[in-house]
């Protein structure tokens, strides 16, 4: 491979990794996540494999807590999630999106 070639490469690698790397806030803050009416994240408009990976792993680690809290509390993990919702909701900052209880987004 030329030195051309490993250069351009390099530059490539540079310029992906911190699209690949948008972390939870910054997707709430340019809206392109937000805060759904079940205690999940979820895409808001325009989907992505970026914004797809980070919903699931989000997702997969709340789904985890509130599969604890509700064994620990011996209530149905569904009433985990909703009350989780409402508090991730009041904790939104503005012109981050959550949906409301007729699964509409809306701006704080």
């Amino acid at each position: 491979m030329s030195m051309v070639k490993k250069t351009l490469l390099f530059l490539g690698i540079l310029i992906t990794l911190p699209a690949l790397a948008i972390s939870l806030n910054a997707a709430k803050s340019q809206g392109l996540v937000g805060e759904s009416n079940s205690g999940y994240i979820a895409i808001v408009d325009t989907s992505s494999p970026e914004l797809e990976k980070l919903v699931k792993q989000v997702n997969t680690k709340r789904k985890a807590a509130y599969a604890q809290i509700a064994k620990r509390n011996n209530i149905d993990i569904a009433q985990v999630a909703a009350r989780a919702a409402e508090k991730l909701e009041a904790r939104l900052s503005p012109g981050e999106y959550y949906q409301d209880n007729l699964g509409r987004w809306v701006q704080k």
